[in-house]
């Protein structure tokens, strides 16, 4: 009799689960770099093809369908790989779509606003600068969930792109270069899945030498800590090449 098939190889140790906007083409890049090669990434897309408000604020009901897709992959954690869509709604907006995903999956979840705030936390940081490729709208939801966990902005800085391929296509070294002085700043977040935050926030650390999250990073951490492969303390180095 053959043997019974099993859902592992030895050398495949995690399979994790992200809910990504279709309009990403960034995150994925980002998770090949910063992902350990004994741990895939398997994506389920939502559509969305600009930052209004009226796609973002439709963005979640896309969830149930994707994360039960995603579920058939046995995958071990499923996140929401979007801050301003995970945010959108305000203070617990976040809670409600990783209920959404579990009860759809039976999978653990989380989303990437959900995972900023507990990397900013388990640093120690309070006071950030805070750099996005969003519109003065888009950035003042953000500075006002930050604040309802605690965390203040102390400056903002970004490019204000409605379109996320045009925000894809911000070079790294441009992201950086929007922090001037970090002032009384204690790190940097960098917003936005689609945005070349993982690369930017490593120039950003050799710079200052401040503490820097990155949504990618955030998003990346959080999947593995869900996965039980990661610790409960966000690195100090963030994931860029991390795990290479």
């Amino acid at each position: 009799m053959a043997d019974t098939p099993t859902h592992r190889d030895p050398q495949w140790t995690h399979r994790l689960g992200f809910l990504v906007p279709s309009v990403n083409t960034v995150i994925e890049r980002d998770l090949r770099l910063s992902l350990p090669t004994t741990v895939s990434a398997h994506i389920a897309r939502m559509s969305i093809i600009r930052d209004t408000p009226e796609q973002l604020a439709a963005l979640a009901d896309s969830v149930p369908e994707a994360a039960t897709m995603l579920s058939h992959a046995a995958v071990d954690s499923i996140v929401f790989a979007c801050t301003s869509g995970s945010l959108y709604h305000g203070l617990g907006y976040d809670a409600e779509i990783t209920e959404r995903i579990t009860a759809a999956s039976g999978v653990p979840a989380s989303t990437t606003s959900t995972a900023v705030v507990a990397a900013l936390r388990s640093l120690g940081l309070s006071r950030v600068v805070l750099v996005t490729p969003y519109e003065p709208w888009l950035d003042e939801l953000v500075v006002a969930f930050l604040g309802a966990h605690g965390i203040e902005v102390t400056a903002t800085a970004g490019p204000a792109l409605p379109d996320p391929l045009d925000t894809a296509s911000v070079p790294p070294e441009e992201i950086a270069a929007a922090v001037g002085d970090p002032g009384a700043a204690d790190g940097v977040f960098i917003s936005c899945t689609a945005f070349r935050g993982l690369e930017a926030a490593r120039v950003l650390r050799g710079r200052f030498g401040l503490p820097v999250v990155s949504s990618n990073e955030a998003t990346c951490w959080e999947g593995l800590r869900l996965a039980g492969c990661a610790p409960e303390t966000f690195p100090l180095d963030g994931y860029a090449d991390l795990c290479r």
